[in-house]
Order: structure tokens, then C-alpha cells, then sequence
């Protein structure tokens, strides 16, 4: 087993330790003596953290619930029901009268016509017969209504509306409707039914009747008299929610006293203390807990592992990455632990996905955000607003903290994550706990504060890592990008030609590594440093010969061997200058496992082929291990090529023919099987590398005489160069090693 893996599974292995040790000593796994309602407190307890009074707030609630009076709603059909009672009553009144008026009718004609007829004895006899009749079918009249009357009434005060005139009766009649309307028109309630019948009796009493019918008007309209007012259940439903959300929870504060030594536990505070974690549990169930903790754990950490296994492996490969990530996740773990009293919005959980994203990945510094998030909810028995809260913030700040590369822009980033997290806090009390306009504003505060300095902690303590790791930021590659840089001064003085060759490569690889959506600002810088080591012999390649050429009085092998040593002598002086590891490997690998064709060709011409050994006249390598150094590689070749070629063939479809040849020449030898490089990069690259050539060799307006044109070139390359050593973007007269 190599180092490398040993390295890697100990990390593994002390990170898990380190999780479980966090969690296990966290709120969720604090334990006192046995305790319970009613025992007495061994130790005054505190709360460690803000935590809600559940049962306290409860006790609100309920005595709202008991306070609250229902609401009723009027069911008017009642009423109509009533009156229709109190009508029908009367009609069949009225159409008894009929009746009884029609029969006297008929027995006044019977006794007309039988007058003269009869003795006075018969007669007398008839008359006798005749009111006995009237007087039984009355009888009989009012027994029928007694059973279809839908008012229960006694068979005398039917009698007596039955023997009421018309005129009497509507008036009864108007009086039991006008008070019936007027008492159904203030509601009855069921507990109010006995009050609004005595208020009734005394309506009538008010009236100028007589006792009797006083009596009957308050009879029928008692006997109609029903609760018309119900309750609205769905009415008083919503009202009591409405109360119930208005009720603030009863709040511990972090460092309130929640019982005191010696006193009774109560089982109040028995429920915050159970809610805090400060009750023993038995054994079986704590042993328990502590499996489900470990398991999780193993998920969450297995989770994490194969990502980076699939989608960064490369990190798996690096020690110093390895270490990077296991000090950024341990620190943070820690931080979370020893900050668990305060609000949770103090706690800078965020500050590892914004590192990790800056120095190695932003999908994984999301990722270890969402870990880490999860974690410090099981350490410290958080709710759902802490999950949600850094959920949020910590992936918004992992994308913003990718603008902090100009140091300028470090402050308004700082400012922008504290509004982000001031409004998440504001957000989630008012959805979750309904805070009042106090707390959110005080939370609301410490979130923004909190959010400037984790941008700032996470961006000042940048050199730290970049030292401590050998990690490369976008901060740290713009600072190379200075012209004023003391390597790139030297590179300027004594190797002027490789310098301009620089930056041409360097513009190239830019504007390729934006269109393939590589590191763009990495390209850059690598293609400003990848020729360094020229500075050690700059005579000896072309691009600085001023005179003669060295390499016409030597032997091809110990020129192929000067060449070769500017990457030994670059890697070098890089050390020397302490450039991160990325821009080193561009170094290293920017001229692969080629070889130098023009010494090997002089060889072969001076000697026998098969006495030469190719290997000699080739570069140690190794291939392109990035999209970035491909690029180095790719745009090295093709500018010095393009160079090269007659300057109106330049402007010519033949460029793009040469560049189309000289990649596919380093794909076909294998340069680029490690690189990422995809077939439909490549091609993304070809246009690249035309836009920029395009730009640099446009046709010139010809003048008329000769050497006003060629004055004209020589002030335009003059402007020109003054141009590049302002921006730092170039063409130049540069030339490639392998055809020194």
C-alpha cells in the first residue's frame, strides 16, 4: 500500500473520529444524573442555547382556547318557520269562522221557510234542535283544530279565537307577528331561550288587551319562540387561530436559569431540560442513538467520499489537497462545536463551502457546505431554520465568493452575503416562529454582521492556505498577471523576445480556455511563465538572437539538450519564486514527450539514422495532466509555426489549414490523452486561436510609396508593443524551442 492511500484512508478515518467525537459531546448526547418530576435539582441548570418553552406557550394557548366566545350566525329560516306557524294558526281560525257563519246562514233560511208552517211548539223544538247542532258542530270544529293546529293551544283559547270578530282577531294576529319579527330580529341564543320568552310575556302585558287575550297573544308567540342563532364553528375556528398565532412562544435565552440547585423539578422544566438533552435515558435507548448517530455519519461521510471519487479524483491523488480538505473540514467542525451557545446565524459554517470553492471546486465546496450543514444539526440538536438558513446562504455565498478575485470588489461581496443573510433570518422567523419585530431585527443584525466577516475571514486568510498548501486562488494568479512582477521584469530584460512570445501564447490560451469553458485566468498565467527557464541561456533561442546563432557551431545533441534544460531551468527558478504548483506543472508539461524535429533532422544528416537515438531528442515530459496545460502546449506550437510563415500567407485560409495540422499532429502522437480535451474542444480551440491570429495579422492599407509603408509598420509595431506592455496581452516575434 503506497503512501498516498495510507495518507488518504488515516484522513478519512481522523475526520470520522473527529465528526463522531463533535456529535457525541453535542446537545444531542448530553447526560446528568437520573432525574424527574418531582426530585430534586442536583445542579442549577442554564440553557445552552435558545430554546422555546414548549409547555409554558402551550398553557397560552389553551387559555386562550378557554377565553374565546364562540361566534354565532342567524338561521333565518326559523323565523319564517314561526311566522308561518302564527299564519297558518290563524287561517285555520278564519276558515272555521266561515264555516260557522255559512251554517248560520242556512239555519236563518231553514227558519224563514218553516215559520208558518209549523206550531210554535215545533218550531221551538227546531230552534232547540238547531242551536244544539250549532253548538256541537262547533264543538266539533274546534276538537279538529285542536289536532291540526300547528300551535299547541287550550281548547278554551281556541274557542275563544274561534268566537273572536274578525276585526279582533286581526288585530291578535298583527300583535304576535310584529313581536315575533322584533324578538327573532335580536337573535336567540339557546341559553337566552327562558329570558326572551319573559320578555315576550311583557310585551303583551304593555299592550291595552284584555287579560285573557294577553294571555293567548303570549302563548302562541312562546310557543313558536326557537333559538335562531347557531354557532359558526367554521367562523370560531378561524378566529381562534387568529389568536393562537398571535401568541409569542415562551422563549429561554441562552444562560436563563432554568431550574436552580435544590429546587423541585417541575414539569416544566423537566420538558426543557428533556428538550435540551440534559435527561438520562436507559441504556437500551442511548445505545440506540448513538448507532443511528454512527450511521448517519457513515452515510453522510460515504456520500461525500464517492463524490469526490467520481467527480474530483484528482484530489484523491494529492496529498497536500487531501490535507487541505480534511484542516477545512476539521476547523469548521470545531468552530460549530465551541459555538454551539450562540445564535446559530454567528456560527460560520459557510466559510468551508467559500474556501473549498475558491481553492479547489465550487460544486464541492457546495457539497461539503450541505455536509457540514448537516452535521452541526446533529451536533448541536438544531431545528429546521438552521438546516434551511445555511442551506441558502452557504451555497449563494460558495457562487459569490468566486467575484472576490480583484480585491476591490472583496467589500461590496461582504455586503451582499450580509443582506443574503439578513434576509434569510427575517425569512425563516417570520415563517417558522413568528418572531416578533425585536427579535428578527436583532437576528436579522448579527446574520449581516456575521456574513461580512465570514467573506472577509475566508479571503484574508487566502495567503495562509496558498502557503501552507501550495494552492493557487484567482487572487493570487491576477497578482502574477502584474507586469511589475520581479520574474516577468526579468524576462522582459533578458529575454525580451521569449517575453512577447509569452504573451501572445498567454492570449491565445485565454481565449481558447474561455470557449471551452476552462480556467481561463490559469491559462493566462501559464502562458506568461511557461518559457522562464529561457532567461537562464536566452541566447541560445532564436526569439533573443540578435546575431549569430549559436546552435550553428554545435552538436544537434547538445543543442537538443540546452532546449530541453529550459523546462529542468524553469521548474527551478519557479521554485525559486515560490509559483503555485499549477503554473509549475504548465511548466513542466507544456512541451509533453515531443521532440526537438530540427536537431534530430541536423543529426541525421551529420550521422547515420540509425546511430541516433530519437529518445535522446526528446522532451521528459510528462504529457498535458489539464485542459490548461493542453492549451500552453497547443498555442507554444501554432504561434511559433504561425509565426514562421511568409507574412501574406498569413492572412490566408493557410493558417487555419497549419494550426487544424499542428493540433491534430499532437493529438495523433498522444499528447493530449490525459488533457480532458474532447474532439469538439478541439475545435472550439481552432476558432480560438483564428480569432486571435485574425486580429493580429489584419491586411494593411497600402501606402504609395515603399518606404512610407514600411515606416508605417515599423510605428505600428512600436504602438503596438507599448499596447502590449500595458495589457498585458500580446503578439511578438518570438520563437518556438524546436526550431531554435
Amino acid at each position: 500500500m503506497n503512501r498516498g492511500r495510507v495518507l488518504r484512508i488515516t484522513l478519512i478515518i481522523l475526520s470520522f473520529a473527529l465528526t463522531c467525537a463533535a456529535v457525541f459531546t453535542g446537545e444531542y448526547f448530553q447526560t446528568i444524573e437520573d432525574i424527574k418530576v418531582g426530585s430534586i435539582a442536583p445542579k442549577r441548570f442554564t440553557s445552552p442555547r435558545e430554546i422555546e418553552n414548549k409547555l409554558a406557550t402551550e398553557k397560552k394557548r389553551e387559555q386562550i382556547r378557554n377565553e374565546i366566545e364562540p361566534l354565532y350566525k342567524q338561521e333565518p329560516q326559523i323565523e319564517k318557520q314561526a311566522e308561518t306557524r302564527i299564519e297558518l294558526l290563524f287561517n285555520k281560525v278564519e276558515d272555521i269562522q266561515e264555516y260557522l257563519a255559512d251554517q248560520k246562514e242556512a239555519d236563518n233560511q231553514q227558519k224563514l221557510h218553516l215559520t208558518d208552517e209549523l206550531t210554535e211548539e215545533e218550531r221551538q223544538n227546531i230552534v232547540k234542535e238547531t242551536e244544539d247542532f250549532k253548538q256541537e258542530s262547533a264543538a266539533e270544529q274546534i276538537k279538529i283544530l285542536q289536532k291540526q293546529s300547528p300551535i299547541s293551544l287550550s281548547d278554551a283559547q281556541l274557542e275563544l279565537l274561534v268566537q273572536m270578530d274578525s276585526k279582533k282577531l286581526e288585530e291578535i294576529k298583527r300583535y304576535c307577528l310584529e313581536i315575533t319579527q322584533s324578538t327573532f330580529s335580536m337573535g336567540i341564543r339557546e341559553e337566552a331561550k327562558t329570558k326572551i320568552i319573559l320578555d315576550v310575556k311583557e310585551q303583551f302585558e304593555s299592550l291595552n288587551l284584555e287579560p285573557e287575550i294577553q294571555t293567548l297573544g303570549y302563548d302562541i308567540v312562546s310557543s313558536v319562540i326557537q333559538p335562531n342563532m347557531s354557532i359558526d364553528e367554521s367562523a370560531t375556528q378561524k378566529m381562534l387561530e387568529e389568536r393562537l398565532s398571535q401568541v409569542r412562544p415562551v422563549i429561554i435565552l441562552p444562560g436563563q436559569k432554568i431550574v436552580d440547585e435544590g429546587e423541585i423539578i417541575t414539569e416544566e422544566a423537566y420538558q426543557i431540560l428533556e428538550s435540551l438533552g440534559f435527561i438520562k435515558k436507559d441504556f437500551k435507548e442511548e445505545s440506540v442513538r448513538y448507532i443511528g448517530a454512527i450511521l448517519l455519519i457513515c452515510l453522510l461521510l460515504s456520500f461525500i467520499y464517492i463524490y469526490i471519487w467520481i467527480f474530483n479524483k484528482s484530489i484523491m491523488d494529492s496529498k497536500k489537497e487531501m490535507l487541505l480538505l480534511c484542516s477545512i473540514y476539521s476547523i469548521n467542525i470545531l468552530m460549530i462545536r465551541f459555538m454551539a451557545p450562540l445564535h446559530f446565524s454567528w456560527i460560520p459554517i459557510p466559510i468551508a463551502g467559500m474556501l473549498l470553492s475558491i481553492l479547489l471546486d465550487i460544486r464541492l465546496g457546495i457539497l461539503f457546505n450541505g455536509g457540514i450543514t448537516i452535521i452541526g444539526a446533529l451536533m448541536n440538536k438544531e431545528s429546521l431554520d438552521f438546516i434551511i438558513f445555511f442551506l441558502i446562504v452557504g451555497t449563494f455565498f460558495s457562487i459569490l465568493v468566486m467575484n472576490t478575485y480583484k480585491r476591490n470588489r472583496i467589500l461590496w461581496v461582504g455586503i451582499l452575503a450580509g443582506l443574503l443573510n439578513g434576509i434569510t433570518i427575517i425569512s425563516l422567523e417570520q415563517f417558522l416562529n413568528g418572531a416578533d419585530t425585536i427579535n428578527i431585527l436583532s437576528h436579522s443584525l448579527y446574520a449581516f454582521i456575521s456574513g461580512v466577516l465570514s467573506v472577509i475571514i475566508t479571503v484574508g486568510s487566502l495567503p495562509f492556505w496558498e502557503v501552507a498548501f501550495d494552492v493557487v486562488t484567482p487572487i493570487k494568479l491576477l497578482e502574477l498577471t502584474n507586469p511589475e512582477q520581479p520574474l516577468l521584469k526579468r524576462l522582459l530584460i533578458e529575454a525580451p523576445g521569449t517575453y512577447y512570445h509569452s504573451l501572445i501564447v498567454a492570449n491565445l490560451a485565454e481565449t481558447a480556455a474561455a470557449d471551452i469553458e476552462a480556467n481561463s485566468l490559469l491559462a493566462r498565467v501559464g502562458g506568461y511563465y511557461h518559457d522562464i527557464g529561457k532567461i537562464v541561456y536566452p541566447q541560445y533561442f532564436k526569439e533573443n538572437q540578435v546575431l549569430d546563432n549559436p546552435h550553428d557551431y554545435m552538436e544537434p545533441s547538445v543543442s537538443a539538450k540546452i532546449i530541453h534544460q529550459h523546462v529542468s531551468n524553469g521548474l527551478k527558478i519557479a521554485a525559486e519564486y515560490k509559483l503555485p504548483r499549477a503554473v509549475k506543472d504548465m511548466i513542466a508539461q507544456h512541451h509533453g514527450t515531443t521532440f526537438t524535429q530540427y536537431f534530430y533532422y541536423k543529426a541525421a544528416k551529420i550521422n547515420s539514422a540509425e546511430s541516433i537515438s530519437k529518445e535522446e531528442f526528446c522532451y521528459e515530459g510528462p504529457i498535458p495532466q489539464s485542459k490548461e496545460a493542453a492549451l500552453i502546449m497547443l498555442a507554444d506550437t501554432v504561434e511559433a509555426a504561425v509565426r514562421s510563415m511568409n507574412p501574406h500567407e498569413k492572412i490566408t485560409d493557410k493558417t487555419e489549414q497549419l494550426v487544424r495540422k499542428l493540433i491534430k499532429s499532437k493529438l495523433d502522437d498522444g499528447q493530449l490523452d490525459d488533457s480532458n480535451l474532447t474532439i469538439k474542444d478541439l475545435e472550439k480551440i481552432v476558432q480560438a486561436f483564428m480569432k486571435v491570429f485574425n486580429g493580429m495579422y489584419h491586411e494593411r492599407i497600402k501606402y504609395p510609396d515603399g518606404t512610407e509603408d514600411q515606416n508605417n509598420e515599423d510605428l505600428d509595431g512600436k504602438q503596438h508593443i507599448v499596447s502590449v506592455k500595458r495589457e498585458n496581452e500580446s503578439i511578438n516575434r518570438g520563437d518556438h524551442s524546436t526550431s531554435a
